[in-house]
């Protein structure tokens, strides 16, 4: 390392560790290079001539995005694409808000290695930011696609919910779950990514999964609430029940139905709530619960049509007579 690049790797430092985000996701590991670099420049006697970095800094310091890229544009064709220009054109890009040129100069970063993929994740998370405040969810979305890439745990948490409601929006629910999974783990989660959770499983048909969500949420939700997610509640209530069933767990098959039967929504599942349970009260060998459930089969399809009828009033003979 000579003076130039020492010089040049300082006016990167100075600018990108001051700010908040940088300091949260540039490593330890990489602090000390810097510091190291300080300590190479006092050797060198520091100082120098003012150039297309110094003044891009200064003038996006001073709020001046567009004249300070054109400054970071001149070090382009200067110096070539190192790295510190291309982190700055990207910046000053996602400061305007103009998210295709920053990706334009970001992903060649990330193509090229690991090193600097911190520094460009804080970029394009905040060209997000800028994205999101302005009311364009698909810039938000596009600037954040290469972070996601690198993992979950590069998307910054105050970014994931807003993410999670997007991709899910488009029943993009791959890269919607996981994102809605990670906002859950964290200190304070949003009540409505409960209930969101919940209604994502069930869309990919985890309504087993789905549960655990839907109960979590309905233990706070005022009654309204609780009415307004009933029939999704008990649409899963049921499907989870009958796996339970099929599966050879006939006590957890009840709870579930006991609960859909309770609750009383959907109605059109109801009739096969009561049949099924029935069913199960049958093979415990409680003859009253069971006809009790199969006359209520009857009750809720009063015209006594349907072949769930005619097996519910073959039950109830079956039960009073010992005959079918």
């Amino acid at each position: 390392m000579d003076c130039s690049d020492v010089e040049k790797s300082l006016r990167y430092s100075r600018v990108t560790l001051r700010r908040p985000e940088m300091r949260r996701l540039v490593s330890v590991s990489r602090r000390l290079v810097t510091g190291s670099v300080f300590l190479f420049a006092v050797a060198c006697g520091g100082g120098g001539q003012e150039t297309a970095v110094d003044r891009g800094d200064q003038l996006l310091a001073a709020g001046h995005a567009e004249a300070a890229v054109a400054e970071y544009k001149l070090a382009l064709r200067q110096f070539g694409p190192e790295p510190d220009i291309l982190l700055r054109l990207g910046h000053a890009f996602a400061a305007t808000g103009d998210v295709d040129a920053s990706l334009e100069y970001l992903r060649p970063l990330l193509e090229s290695g690991s090193e600097h993929q911190f520094q460009v994740a804080a970029e394009l998370s905040e060209a997000a930011r800028v994205a999101r405040e302005r009311g364009s969810p698909d810039n938000m979305a596009r600037a954040m696609e290469p972070v996601l890439s690198l993992g979950i745990g590069m998307v910054p948490e105050d970014l994931r919910y807003s993410l999670a409601g997007y991709y899910a929006e488009f029943s993009d629910w791959n890269r919607a779950i996981p994102l809605y999974l990670a906002v859950l783990e964290g200190e304070e989660p949003p009540s409505e990514a409960v209930l969101e959770t919940a209604r994502a499983f069930q869309e990919v048909g985890g309504c087993r999964e789905a549960l655990a969500y839907f109960e979590q949420y309905l233990e706070t939700a005022s009654r309204r609430i609780r009415a307004e997610i009933a029939w999704e509640y008990g649409s899963c209530l049921y499907e989870v029940a009958i796996a339970d069933r099929a599966q050879g767990r006939p006590g957890d098959a009840a709870d579930k139905l006991d609960l859909l039967i309770d609750q009383g929504v959907p109605r059109n599942l109801l009739d096969k709530a009561h049949y099924n349970r029935g069913e199960i009260r049958l093979q415990f060998g409680d003859l009253a619960g069971a006809e009790s459930d199969f006359l209520a089969v009857l009750e809720l399809n009063p015209v006594r049509t349907g072949s769930l009828v005619r097996l519910a009033e073959e039950r109830i003979r079956e039960i009073r007579f010992g005959v079918r």
